[in-house]
This record gives structure tokens, sequence and C-alpha cells, in this order.
């Protein structure tokens, strides 16, 4: 659990605890290192991961105290995390696309939602992307085969493009060309590139 996470953690913690009618330090103690171990399998707080561990927990916490909006937005947490690798993998593919097919490159968040619902429904899954929580429509239980299938693609344009760098997927990368050579930097298009492939890609 991170420092910005704990305090959240307190207020929800306070909040199970006061709608469970729980009182004294030793019997709020007790539930909360009960719904650690359960949800988390932590006995300390710095053992939660803050991801999965840490939603787990907080859903928890927001069922114990009635909170369903706060149960909604927990519940969602790793489905959320899944649709930002998609949607990263997604746009790495419109940008080795464009790179491969000499065009110039544009990769807008709709595009890479775009790429990724033509994916999805050509597996045979019908998705809408009407308003800003179009992963909400993707099956957890798929979600992880869509990212490998975006994946493998990315991958194959990276071996056709003859990078010489490593092929593990990077969330920031974002791909171009830097003196006719395949280059990758951070999302934010900055000019210094992490690695540079020798092959030229032009």
């Amino acid at each position: 659990m991170t420092r910005e996470q704990i305090r959240p953690f307190w207020r929800a913690f306070g909040r199970a605890a006061a709608a469970l009618g729980l009182a004294g330090k030793e019997e709020t103690e007790q539930y909360r290192h009960k719904v650690m171990m359960e949800e988390a399998g932590c006995e300390h707080l710095r053992d939660i991961s803050p991801t999965e561990g840490y939603d787990r927990v907080m859903y928890r916490l927001a069922l114990d105290a009635g909170d369903w909006a706060a149960c909604a937005r927990f519940a969602v947490g790793a489905e959320r995390r899944m649709s930002a690798l998609i949607e990263s993998c997604a746009r790495q593919v419109i940008e080795l696309k464009s790179i491969e097919n000499e065009a110039e490159a544009d990769t807008p968040r709709e595009a890479a939602i775009a790429y990724i619902v033509g994916v999805l429904r050509q597996a045979g899954f019908m998705i809408d992307t009407a308003g800003d929580e179009w992963w909400l429509d993707v099956p957890s239980g798929i979600a992880f085969t869509v990212f490998r299938i975006l994946d493998t693609h990315r991958r194959r344009i990276l071996r056709r493009l003859e990078w010489q760098g490593s092929l593990a997927f990077d969330i920031k990368a974002s791909w171009a060309l830097c003196n006719m050579q395949l280059a990758v930097g951070v999302q934010q298009h900055e000019t210094t590139p992490i690695h540079v492939g020798r092959p030229e890609c032009a």
C-alpha cells in the first residue's frame, strides 16, 4: 500500500467499523486484521499490494460500510488496469503500423480504442464504445486474451522492422523514427530515444 493510499484506507476502515457497530480498540483492530488477512493475505498495511490487494481490501470495507458507490469503484479496479494495458498496446500497434506503412503517426486515444473494438468484434464480441468507460464492456475473462492478441501483433511488427532491442511490453513506450532508425521513448514523445535499433527502417 502506498503512502497516498493509507489515508483513504483509514477513512474507509472507520466507516466500516462504525457501520458494523464495533467499539473499542481491541474489537476494531481484530476486525482490521481479519479483513487484511482474508482479502490480501497480509498482516501489515505495508505488505498489501497497491493494486489488486488494495482494491480487494477497500472493496470489503466499502461493502461492510454499505457504501455501494465505493463498492462499484473498487470492484472494477483490476479491469481498469487491464484496460490501460490494452489501450497502450493498441496505441503502440498503431504507431508501429504507421512506421511500417511510412504513414504519418497519428494515434489519438480514439484511434487506439477503435482498433481494440475492431479486434474484439472480429473475435465475436459485441463492444459498445459509447462514453469514457468503454472498458466496462470488455468481459474480464477475455481482457487478457485481447491484450495477448495485440501484444503478439506488436512483436511481429517489431520483428518485421528488424528491431534489435527488447520485445518486452512497456506501457509507457512510444514508437517513432529517429534519424531513419526505429526508436522508442516515453509516451510524451521525448526527443531522446531510450533504445535505437541498428538497421534503418525506411
